[in-house]
């Protein structure tokens, strides 16, 4: 891949080439823009950053699927729940009137048919 043009700082990409910093497959978040191909991007878990380069990356869009504790999902309705819990195959949403109070079970499947991720 080449240097996107609209790049901006929080831009996530996935590693399709390992390399001694990150891992294969690792989602990676751009740090800092220093207007070069291998400008720094942090660590999946933010523990640390490194330089890379593009080519060694692709563009990495967030969905329902990925939803993580704290995002919000919208329904067909337009209303909004938080994910409180992310297990190994299903998701537990709050209650569409109160964001903290467990209300709804959903697997990934059932989540990606009746929800959107909100933008952030």
């Amino acid at each position: 891949m080449q240097r996107p043009t609209n790049l901006k700082v929080g831009d996530q990409f996935r590693v399709i080439v390992r390399d001694s910093s990150f891992e294969l497959g690792e989602i990676i978040t751009l740090k800092k823009d220093d207007n070069t191909n291998n400008p720094f991007f942090w660590k999946a878990d933010k523990s640390d950053w490194h330089c890379t380069f593009f080519s060694s990356l692709k563009p990495y869009t967030k969905t329902v699927r990925d939803a993580q504790v704290g995002d919000v999902v919208i329904d067909e309705d337009g209303e909004e729940c938080m994910v409180l819990e992310r297990g190994q195959n299903s998701v537990v949403l709050s209650c569409k009137n109160n964001l903290k109070i467990p209300g709804y079970n959903y697997t990934f499947d059932g989540l990606e048919k009746q929800f959107t991720l909100k933008a952030e």
